[in-house]
């Protein structure tokens, strides 16, 4: 084994949190070593595709706050690295307004949180959801919520930034170099990592953001998470470009139960408009839902879900004008939950000795968060503490250590 390598904080996992950690630790002045098991910008995890929603809308006092928190924290990454990260398009919220819950909350109890914290918003009828959306057939007691603050996360260049700036702040950034153990002590961290001849590396702190391999890393810690794993679908479906064409003014998500309560026949359906860094007329439209949940990453089946496509296509073809009723293409990302389908934001449990030198981030719905949440981790590891309120997603609550 190589000689141990010293830095003050190690970030395992290269995704978008990963990053924003490294990039936050390392402007802050520290040394930084951050390990990614696969390549860079892989389609490995949560994050390969090319778009994600920043939302403001929850049913949650606390993930409202973070969300209007966030927009801040956009804002200043935007600036650092002289690029515009959000498509502000606004989000449109619809369906039946007597649904009651979902991975993605529900549809009319946002309306108190975007009252309270004064964001704008407007409501809408079926029947004007249908005039200003491309959609059909929609149920007469179906409503709408149109809120502006809301928008088109462009992914690639979200990690693309990232990776730059981290870099730029003297960050060591290692691509390839699996974790083979984590040892953890009151006088800091141990990690062995790497491909062939593995290197030890040390550090006062580290911050574990590896989403679905989490449980691979803590393995060596006797700590596993109950973590499950949903190998989503996303899709890219072929608009019509006109004349008098096919135009999404906005994101949108319909909320609705699933067909004859059978979660494989979910109702949970979103769309995003055609954004300029994406293929020309190609529509992302999908599920919330999969079929497929494993716990443990390396059971991931790759291949779509035909259920999950089944049942998109259909919705499409019965509620979406000017669109094709088959995708372009399509793939499959590794989105990782706990049982309240909310973060895992939090150091390790006290009963692990140093367990105050390992912060950790896994599961929930994040791409939204990512350079706030990167700023929380920063500061958990630097100050053991931060003035954001991640007090619902410590690791200890019910259901989430196995």
């Amino acid at each position: 084994m190589n000689s141990a390598s010293i830095f003050d904080v190690i970030v395992i996992g290269g995704g978008p949190i990963g990053l924003a950690a490294a990039y936050n630790c390392a402007k802050a002045g520290q040394s930084v070593l951050l390990l990614e098991r696969f390549n860079f910008f892989n389609q490995s995890g949560s994050s390969n595709d090319l778009v994600r929603m920043f939302r403001t809308m929850y049913a949650q006092d606390f993930m409202a706050d973070l969300a209007k928190d966030s927009i801040d924290v956009w804002k200043e990454l935007e600036v650092e690295a002289g690029e515009q990260m959000i498509l502000m398009t606004g989000l449109l919220n619809f369906g039946d307004p007597n649904y009651v819950n979902g991975p993605e909350g529900n549809l009319m109890d946002p309306i108190k949180n975007l009252n309270r914290l004064k964001m704008p918003f407007r409501t809408l009828t079926a029947a004007e959801i249908m005039k200003e959306y491309p959609m059909q057939g929609l149920p007469d007691n179906f409503v709408g919520i149109y809120a502006p603050d809301n928008g088109c996360i462009n992914v690639p260049l979200v990690l693309r930034s990232l990776y730059r700036l981290a870099l730029s702040y003297g960050a060591k950034l290692l691509s390839q170099t699996p974790v083979l153990e984590l040892k953890v002590s009151e006088g800091g961290v141990q990690v062995i990592a790497g491909l062939g001849e593995p290197e030890m590396f040390t550090a006062k702190r580290c911050i574990v953001a590896c989403g679905a391999y989490t449980n691979q890393v803590l393995e060596s810690t006797n700590l596993q998470l109950d973590l499950q794993i949903w190998e989503m679908v996303y899709e890219y479906y072929a608009t019509n470009p006109g004349p008098k064409g096919t135009y999404f003014p906005s994101m949108w998500f319909q909320f609705l139960a699933s067909t004859g309560g059978d979660p494989a026949k979910s109702n949970l359906f979103y769309g995003f408009p055609t954004v300029p860094w994406g293929p020309p007329n190609l529509a992302r439209i999908a599920v919330d839902n999969a079929v497929n949940i494993i716990d443990n990453p390396e059971k991931r089946q790759i291949i779509p879900a035909a259920n999950d496509l089944t049942i998109t296509s259909k919705f499409v073809e019965q509620h979406i004008i000017g669109v094709d009723t088959r995708p372009n293409y399509c793939g499959t990302c590794l989105q990782t939950n706990v049982a309240d389908n909310m973060y895992v934001l939090d150091f390790l449990p006290p009963n692990i000795a140093g367990s105050h030198n390992v912060a950790i981030f896994t599961a929930g719905w994040a791409f939204k968060l990512v350079p706030l949440i990167g700023r929380i981790l920063g500061q958990l590891v630097r100050e053991g503490q931060t003035p954001y309120d991640i007090s619902h997603f410590k690791i200890t609550r019910p259901g989430v250590l196995k």
